[in-house]
């Protein structure tokens, strides 16, 4: 029997727990954004939980959940399911749980489920009926019917042609493969080998409807003339193309307000209907549906009043509130605080003659901004205030009749603060987009390099980030379904008190730990975001971090998705580095020489670091603004050149930059002048006056004048090329045998398991691998001491000789010697690799044995490869003797 937990207090800080595939985008994040924005307005916190990996293959979704553990369920008080989040198994065992639940745009797995749903029938029924009133008749349907909510509109676009006696050609459904837009793209050229049947076409997704526009537009034919297009989301990307795209906006953020209001009653033990729950939606007009101006939904009705129009106004033309600022300054509903405050200086204007205020044009400039106005809002503003302004003078009396003039004055005045409004919002998307790339730059370098704390601290988080954050990563290696034990290894908090948090052992139900949910603010605009770590092959846990959801981007990824998915390379790459520490320890002439070169590395650089300290090496002093640079003789002299070569612009340093570096330099300088607070350091490579390449440290630290801004830019340059390679040698060491220069057995296995991993995805794909072992490289010696050569020495020679560029030749212990013999087809064995073995054959003889495996498909791992190899080899010395069988 399930139990849930009913009758929470209102008056009770709870936690909502949302399940959506990803967290970020004009669909996922604007429902998820309404589920905060409702919860945080009576006090509750919201932990988002994306239950698809970090790190997918482009937009090529699963067809459902990987999360086979319960993330989050214990740490909530409530759930909002959205729609593919779960596996209807997964779904089902949610109930057990006891948590209350309200689904969003998914099949219910209890018939006491409520599901909240946009209104699709409504939508697509004013799109067909709009496009029957520009005159078609042939409309067509594109889009993929494997959601719930796309086979709603595709019913409703079937049902709105019958009830108008039009009767629905099977060629006129375009089935697209996703719902992106390479889904519209093959739906384009499906409608085009059809030889066009249609004159217009209802797409299931604004994104489906870009590709088919770009598509039809790049044979040449001319829209909405040749085919007019209405789509549903009403994304920002529709505004974008050409011509810009008629859409039915489903206002995903009501839907997430509304499932909470649900899931809040059902908390408080209030009956809850269960079933579909519509939340409405609303037609928007643009020019690809052949009308030639904007207009708001339901376009200017005359028989409305002023008022009437201002509210539909208000309601169709943003997607904000965009956080708790705007409650605080609008009070309860800020739409109508908008369409208040831009009818009441046309009001004053009209009853006493008067302009409006410069505090109240302000604030309704602050209004619009906050409000996140559409593209096209600010087109359905100007038709709006001008019908208004029309109606309002006509109004006016005998004894107003002067009045008029301050009427349209004011209505200007109005249009102006609106416009201010739409721009800020505007610049102010830009300003974010601008810092979003800036923390990615920050994050993408600190993660890839590789060379500083283990990014399990979360040191590499930004310095923008002002929210909490914690880490936690599975106990084991079981992945099977259930509850999995996690350690927190890493927390990010400016206050220092989750930092206990560290070492704690936890399981995934309780995740994230109540210690980081309640230390955000009450009635901030963040939640907190659970994201899987994930990259590939590697699942090393979750990340929780506060944050504000992205809700008007085109793609559905966010940059904490991003940032999981790299923190999951960094760490698959730290535990490969600490892979080759133990194999360098394990060889113990290896770890000698290892040993050595870092010492002579390390005395090396304190050398020259006390020269450079006292001869003041290659300073140089950048004054930004007259553009000019200050090159100390040192610093000529360190690239080979005279006093007089080097001029004082920036081009004598940058263009001399090896063109492999010049990005990231130009860069890490950029991010100086734009006020990055960290000194740059740097190491690239400058050309020389004898045209060589040398390695060079830069160090600079950005000087500010008094307004704060960056003056100058002053540091060093070092020649740190002894170094350098040095560290290149070490590398390579790790990577190679140190007798024979080939491969080593950690790099092969390496090689061969991604050739396993592309075997598995590519059918056209395969691979060869020969095992050559020297089964008795003394015997040679003793038939004929004074003319036999070794037979190691002459394995490698024969290893060495180049087979194609994408094999490997490898040894993988003393006497064995390894081929991998890349996409060798299905074709066999390839005469490369036959006459290779042949020549192995023939020169050495009977002292070595071989054993050749034509392809690895079915393999599970690279140990089941040697394995197999290996058994081949033994069959062929104990039955066939190798100095007559020809190798196979």
């Amino acid at each position: 029997m399930v139990t849930v937990r009913r009758g929470v207090p209102a008056t009770v800080r709870r936690t909502i727990g949302v399940l959506s595939p990803v967290v970020g985008g004009f669909y996922f994040g604007a429902v998820i954004a309404g589920v905060a924005r409702a919860a945080r307005g009576v006090g509750h916190r919201v932990v988002a939980v994306q239950t698809y990996p970090a790190g997918l293959d482009r937009e090529r979704y699963p067809e459902e959940s990987v999360l086979d553990t319960p993330v989050a369920l214990g740490a909530v008080d409530g759930l909002v399911v959205i729609g593919k989040a779960l596996s209807p198994e997964r779904l089902a065992a949610v109930r057990e749980w006891g948590v209350p639940v309200v689904l969003i745009s998914e099949d219910p797995a209890h018939p006491d489920d409520p599901v909240v749903v946009p209104d699709n029938v409504g939508g697509v029924r004013a799109a067909v009926e709009h496009l029957i009133w520009h005159g078609h008749s042939a409309i067509g349907f594109l889009g993929n019917l494997g959601q719930r909510d796309m086979r709603e509109r595709f019913a409703a676009y079937r049902t709105t042609l019958a009830e108008h006696g039009i009767d629905s050609d099977d060629s006129w459904w375009y089935e697209a493969s996703d719902n992106q837009e390479q889904g519209g793209a093959d739906a384009a050229a499906r409608m085009l080998q059809a030889g066009t049947p249609t004159t217009a076409v209802i797409a299931a997704t604004d994104r489906n409807a870009v590709g088919f526009q770009r598509a039809l537009r790049s044979h040449g034919l001319v829209l909405p003339r040749d085919q007019a297009v209405v789509a549903f989301d009403h994304a920002d990307s529709g505004a974008r193309v050409s011509p810009r795209l008629s859409t039915v906006d489903a206002h995903f953020g009501r839907v997430g307000e509304h499932a909470v209001g649900l899931l809040l009653a059902r908390m408080r033990g209030d009956d809850v209907s269960p079933g579909e729950h519509r939340v409405p939606s609303s037609l928007v007009v643009r020019e690809s549906c052949g009308c030639t101006e904007i207009t708001s939904p339901g376009g200017v009705d005359e028989d409305l009043s002023g008022s009437e129009l201002l509210r539909r106004l208000a309601e169709a033309a943003f997607a904000g509130p965009a956080g708790s600022t705007v409650s605080r300054r609008a009070g309860p509903d800020a739409r109508e605080a908008w369409w208040r405050a831009v009818e009441e200086p046309v009001d004053v204007a009209a009853e006493r003659g008067i302009s409006p205020a410069p505090a109240a044009l302000g604030r309704l400039s602050d209004l619009t901004a906050a409000l996140q106005p559409h593209p096209e809002a600010l087109e359905q503003m100007v038709a709006v205030l001008r019908s208004v302004e029309c109606r309002r003078v006509a109004s006016l009396d005998e004894s107003r009749a002067a009045h008029a003039t301050a009427v349209r004055r004011a209505v200007t005045d109005v249009l102006l603060a609106v416009t201010k409004g739409c721009t800020r919002a505007m610049l102010a998307r830009s300003g974010q987009l601008e810092r979003t790339i800036v923390d990615q730059y920050e994050v993408d370098m600190d993660l890839l390099r590789g060379d500083g704390a283990s990014p399990r601290a979360l040191g590499w988080l930004p310095r923008g980030v002002r929210g909490h954050a914690c880490l936690g990563l599975w106990v084991g290696t079981d992945r099977g379904p259930g509850d999995r034990e996690m350690e927190i290894v890493g927390v990010h908090d400016t206050s220092g008190t989750l930092s206990r948090l560290v070492g704690v052992r936890t399981t995934a139900s309780q995740f994230p730990p109540a210690a980081l949910t309640r230390a955000g603010t009450v009635g901030s605009n963040e939640l907190t975001f659970v994201v899987p770590v994930t990259f590939g092959g590697s699942d090393w846990g979750l990340l929780a971090i506060d944050g504000t959801v992205e809700t008007r981007a085109t793609q559905p990824r966010d940059r904490f998705n991003h940032w999981a998915a790299l923190l999951a390379v960094a760490l698959d790459q730290e535990r490969l580095l600490g892979s080759l520490r133990e194999q360098r320890k394990a060889l113990e002439q290896a770890a000698a020489r290892e040993r050595a070169l870092a010492d002579t590395v390390r005395e090396s650089e304190e050398r020259y670091a006390l020269a450079s300290m006292a001869a003041h090496d290659g300073t140089w002093d950048w004054d930004v603004s007259a553009g000019a640079v200050y090159y100390s003789p040192r610093w000529k002299q360190t690239l080979g050149y005279a006093e007089d070569v080097i001029g004082d612009q920036p081009s004598e340093w940058l263009e001399r930059v090896h063109p492999a570096d010049r990005d990231e330099l130009s860069a890490a300088i950029a991010a100086q002048l734009a006020g990055c607070g960290t000194p740059l350091e740097l190491e690239h490579r400058v050309r020389t006056h004898s045209g060589d390449y040398r390695w060079m440290m830069c160090r600079a630290v950005t000087v500010l004048d008094d307004a704060g801004c960056p003056a100058r830019l002053v540091g060093t340059l070092v020649d740190v090329t002894e170094r350098k390679e040095a560290e290149i040698a070490l590398q390579r060491d790790a990577l190679h045998d140190p007798e024979t220069g080939l491969v080593n057995r950690l790099l092969f296995l390496d090689r061969l398991g991604a050739a396993l991993l592309r075997c598995r995805r590519s059918s056209s794909y395969d691979c060869a691998v020969a095992l050559v072992r020297v089964v008795d490289p003394g015997a040679m010696m003793r038939d004929d001491a004074d003319h036999a050569p070794d037979v190691h020495r002459e394995v490698v020679r024969q290893l060495r000789r180049p087979l194609r560029e994408g094999d490997t030749t490898a040894r993988t212990s003393e006497d064995d010697f390894a081929i991998l013999v890349d996409d060798v087809g299905a074709g066999g064995m390839p005469d490369r690799l036959t006459e290779l073995l042949e020549r192995l054959r023939r020169e050495i003889g009977p002292r070595v044995a071989i054993g050749v495996l034509q392809s690895v498909r079915g393999m599970r791992d690279v140990n089941e490869v040697l394995r197999e190899a290996d058994i081949v080899l033994l069959r062929g010395q104990t039955r066939i003797d190798p100095r007559n069988a020809p190798v196979r």
